[in-house]
């Protein structure tokens, strides 16, 4: 059966691409392998002198009260899309850090970088990897990823190679690819990230800016004239995996090897109580019991993190961040 293929043009920078990772990772593990979703870079700011936002009253002021009022709207977006920010420290830009172009020609390295490390075989997987590694150390650890050194320091805890990862960023192929998808973006009227292409087979639809996982679930159907959809007969052993169990939970955080509690509730339609912020295990129903009981049989550790909680099982290798927080943090 043809697949569902998902461009999202995105930004690792935007909070609404970092705050999309519950609705991404929903999709890929409800579809079961029927929609593949692919990122192609959309700049957010390509100059924050220049950069102006009445909507978030960011306009002429001085790049430091620009940072301040980014943080101010991450945090306040933080609530409804429950992925964490770190606001303590945050320094994104400075006279020498102006745009968020690095971080967009970091993820396209490392897509490069794998295809010709791979006999022109992408290791999608990686590269995705790599981004999400981008975006948490942005939004999470208040790290100063426009800087080509730290993306090549991070792009080195996914296994490439940090001097020749920094070479190719501000190589001519990975500019041409760059401005290609610039273009792509241009050409598809993109004025705001994350924005979707929808294609199957010959059908294209675009979605623009943050989708909830159900309205992204009925475009799906729609487009395939219900011909794909989400596995969630649980009467069937292919839709066994979707009950919120112990079991099915914690291969779930293995499959991620870390996880927030929003990603948990979207993959396995956990409702969150009314009034509550995304943050939150509490807010989800069931959600504090299943993890306790992971918790209880040192299958999963627990650790703040920014204003939110990491999640991720005892049985994956932990890089340096983790190692940290869990001798911070201990077991629950």
């Amino acid at each position: 059966m043809e697949k569902v293929r998902i461009t999202e043009f995105a930004d690792p920078v935007c909070t609404w691409c970092w705050g999309s990772s519950p609705v991404t990772r929903a999709i890929e593990y409800r579809y079961n392998g029927m929609v593949e979703i692919e990122y192609s870079m959309s700049v957010l700011i390509d100059n924050i002198r220049t950069f102006n936002n009445r909507r978030l009253q960011i306009g002429g002021e001085e790049i430091e009260i620009k940072n301040r009022r980014i943080i101010e709207h991450w945090l306040e977006a933080s609530t409804t899309h429950g992925m964490p920010v770190e606001k303590n420290h945050f320094h994104l830009f400075s006279d020498e850090h102006l745009s968020t172009a690095p971080q967009c020609r970091a993820y396209i390295t490392a897509r490069m970088y794998d295809t010709k490390s791979n006999g022109n075989k992408i290791e999608h997987n990686r590269a995705k990897r790599y981004l999400r590694r981008i975006q948490e150390c942005t939004a999470c650890e208040a790290m100063q990823t426009c800087d080509y050194d730290i993306l090549s320091d991070i792009a080195a805890t996914e296994g490439y190679e940090p001097a020749k990862f920094k070479v190719m960023m501000r190589s001519g192929d990975v500019t041409r690819q760059f401005e290609k998808e610039r273009l792509a973006a241009l050409r598809y009227g993109v004025d705001t990230t994350p924005t979707y292409i929808i294609r199957y087979k010959d059908k294209e639809e675009i979605i623009r800016g943050y989708t909830p996982y159900i309205e992204m679930e009925k475009l799906i159907t729609r487009i395939t004239n219900g011909k794909i959809v989400p596995d969630t007969d649980s009467a069937s052993n292919k839709g066994k995996h979707l009950a919120a169990t112990c079991k099915n939970i914690h291969n779930f955080i293995s499959h991620y090897k870390s996880t927030y509690p929003a990603e948990i509730a979207a993959a396995f339609g956990l409702i969150r109580k009314e009034g509550h912020s995304a943050l939150n295990i509490e807010s989800y129903e069931s959600l504090p019991d299943l993890l306790e009981k992971l918790i209880k049989e040192k299958s999963i550790t627990i650790t703040p993190k920014a204003n939110s909680f990491m999640i991720y099982s005892t049985e994956n290798e932990l890089n340096e961040t983790q190692k940290k927080e869990r001798h911070y943090a201990g077991y629950f």
